[in-house]
């Protein structure tokens, strides 16, 4: 592939765009979906590629923020045709509802809470208002 990964743990030192092209090739070769998280999120098919800049660093201060993200991936997918649309729009909703619960006053713990409320309240007129995807 012609790429050097680099990373610590499950966080990884390289940008999200410095990941694409072993993401395409991933989904390529196994026929799957790659998310890829940073500061743009990229969801790709191995052919077409989503961005996503909604989001907040907070879900990286807390532990089960990945998991989170897995968990409502696999809802999404389980209701969804396309498999692309689908993990987009649960990374939409994710990212979407992180943005809702770091605005408040608090830090990384007070988010923890505020998350599930702010994935509870997310509705379609939200996502409409705060999604920004390329």
């Amino acid at each position: 592939m012609g790429t050097e990964p680099s990373g610590r743990g499950v966080d990884s030192v390289d940008t999200a765009e410095q990941a694409l092209d072993a993401a395409g090739w991933l989904a390529d070769r196994f026929g799957c979906i790659v998310a890829i998280s940073g500061a743009t999120d990229l969801v790709t098919d191995g052919i077409d590629v989503i961005r996503l800049s909604n989001g907040h660093s907070y879900p990286t201060q807390v532990t089960g923020g990945g998991c989170a993200l897995g968990a409502i991936t696999a809802a999404f997918l389980a209701v969804g045709d396309d498999r692309l649309v689908a993990t987009a729009a649960a990374t939409a909703v994710y990212t979407i509802a992180a943005e809702g619960a770091a605005a408040g006053d608090g830090g990384p713990g007070s988010f923890a809470v505020a998350f599930l409320d702010a994935l509870a309240s997310v509705d379609a007129a939200t996502i409409r208002a705060s999604i920004a995807v390329s």
